[in-house]
């Protein structure tokens, strides 16, 4: 049986791999989360960090990219981090669905809705789409919850230990089952405490060394985004509605029904949700929906469990009403055309977060064309200090390969102004400085500057795109000729922007330089 279990959890992962690797034959990008991964991770690998501006420290996935920018450099380490986060999206559906038809007894029905229950959670496409790590946390916890009820304590712990990596949301729960273990096996006593010591170094350590502040990562958690459960008036009873309102309300019903071990993922995933409000309510944490995922992902696999057997109960039970035979017929169609609606209804809302991923891949991936018309990275640089708009600062510091901190926010600061449409339909962001010209653009971003220098087109010439952006077309394909389209506030005539022309920058004192560019406006 645990033979068979191995196998097919393999199976799972390698299938999961396999299909993780055609999505990224669309257009694709990393998150904000993610590319801050990334830059902390190619410093680890170069023997730096500086962890003072981003969002909090997660060991597991800066040690992978730190793993695989050492791999494969600044072009494919964000393609693979994706592939990979991807992965570990797809896994954690297929091993909710694997333990939910073990705890079913069998049924293929179970492991059908429990996965898709998964998929389905709100948010979940999106957080794997754009590479966060909700998605491998889940598949790390699911494969410690299935081995913990196999027995296996050794593995479900190792499971449990990359999941504390993740979300610290998780250590209680861990703890408590490496108290329950160490009690019972002796042998592992040694282990438990290095491992805990292991896990705690691993999230402080290199914060600390990074930042000097070992709890910044604490204190960033506490600034929540417009609209947060902290920002709510009872920060607990915000956090706990929001987390309860991801797993579809069917399964969330039919998990309260779930029989014997079956319950077990659905009390650690309650308890899981309930630990997120507490932290919203008493250490400030913002509470945000997606820390709650695992735990609705978890529900989910006890709610198909209960759902499957509320049907077979109803269908048992036909022959108890002789005046209505088709009673139990009934009953578990109606439970299935239940969870259909859900499914038709929650569909749209998964399917619009596929389409923000793929928004995000076209911003992310225009950015490139961009620097290249502004002269390329050293140009940029040498503008000054590089300012862009929110939540853009990741994705501009691992273009132009500098270290977070170097990106500044507020406008009117430093040199080179990164503006952009973070919404296809929406302004450029941030406001344009006061005085500068336009140093180069794409279809979402128009770089200015207030350099000392004077800019024109040179019709024709092209340089590369600055290394290490993900490419937005099929795997390994740069496609940075995406056709521009004119700022909303540029003043530029119609038919001046030439599509095969590029800004080139020139330093003022060489004016002897005459040409027939056009002048870009200052």
């Amino acid at each position: 049986m645990r033979g068979a279990g191995s196998t097919s959890s393999s199976a799972i992962v390698a299938a999961s791999v396999a299909v993780a690797a055609l999505t990224l034959l669309a257009p694709h990008a990393p998150g904000y989360d993610p590319w801050a991964w990334l830059i902390w991770g190619r410093e680890l690998a170069q023997g730096g960090l500086s962890t003072v501006d981003g969002p909090a420290f997660k060991p597991l996935p800066v040690l992978v990219d730190a793993g695989l920018w050492r791999l494969a450099g600044d072009e494919a380490a964000p393609g693979l981090w994706l592939l990979l986060a991807r992965a570990g999206a797809l896994a954690g559906a297929g091993l909710a669905a694997r333990l939910a038809f073990r705890l079913a007894g069998g049924s293929w029905p179970a492991g059908l809705v429990a996965g898709g229950g998964v998929l389905l959670t709100a948010g979940y496409a999106w957080h794997g789409a754009v590479g966060n790590a909700e998605g491998l946390a889940l598949a790390c916890g699911v494969l410690a919850v299935g081995l913990a009820l196999d027995g296996r304590p050794r593995p479900a712990l190792a499971a449990g230990a990359a999941l504390a990596l993740v979300r610290p949301e998780s250590w209680v729960l861990l703890a408590a089952y490496a108290v329950w273990i160490g009690r019972r096996q002796e042998a592992l006593r040694p282990w438990l405490a290095g491992g805990a010591a292991a896990v705690l170094a691993l999230w402080f350590v290199p914060e600390w060394l990074g930042s000097g502040d070992p709890l910044r990562s604490g204190d960033r958690a506490r600034v929540p985004n417009a609209g947060a459960p902290a920002t709510a008036a009872i920060p607990a009873w915000a956090a706990l509605r929001a987390g309860l309102a991801l797993p579809l309300l069917p399964v969330l019903v039919c998990a309260l029904v779930a029989p014997g071990r079956a319950r077990v993922p659905a009390l650690l995933g309650l308890v899981w949700i309930l630990e997120v409000a507490l932290m919203a309510q008493l250490l400030g944490t913002s509470g945000e929906p997606r820390y709650s995922l695992p735990g609705a992902a978890l529900i989910a696999i006890s709610g198909a469990v209960g759902g499957i057997g509320l049907a077979r109960g109803a269908w048992r039970a036909r022959g108890l009403l002789p005046a209505w035979p088709a009673a139990g017929r009934v009953v578990a169609g109606a439970l299935g055309a239940v969870l259909l609606a859900t499914v038709v209804f929650r569909a749209p809302v998964t399917a619009g977060e596929l389409r923000r991923a793929g928004d995000l891949a076209e911003l992310t991936g225009s950015l490139p064309q961009a620097i290249s018309e502004a002269g390329g990275r050293g140009r940029v640089l040498g503008c000054g200090t590089p300012v862009t708009g929110r939540y853009r600062g990741p994705a501009v510091a691992w273009a132009l390969r500098v270290p977070r901190r170097t990106i500044k926010t507020p406008a009117g600061m430093g040199g080179a102004v990164l503006r952009s449409r973070i919404r296809r339909a929406g302004a450029l962001q941030p406001a344009a400085p006061a005085s500068g010209r336009v140093l180069g653009r794409s279809r979402r971003w128009l770089i200015q500057g207030a350099c000392d220098r004077e800019i024109g087109f040179a019709p024709g010439v092209r340089t590369a795109p600055p290394a290490g952006l993900i490419r937005t077309g099929t795997a390994g394909t740069a496609t940075s000729s995406a056709p521009r389209e004119p700022a909303r506030d540029d003043t530029r005539a119609p038919g001046e922007w030439g599509t095969s022309a590029r800004c080139t920058l020139r330093n003022r004192a060489s004016s002897s330089v005459r040409s027939s560019a056009i002048r870009c406006p200052s």
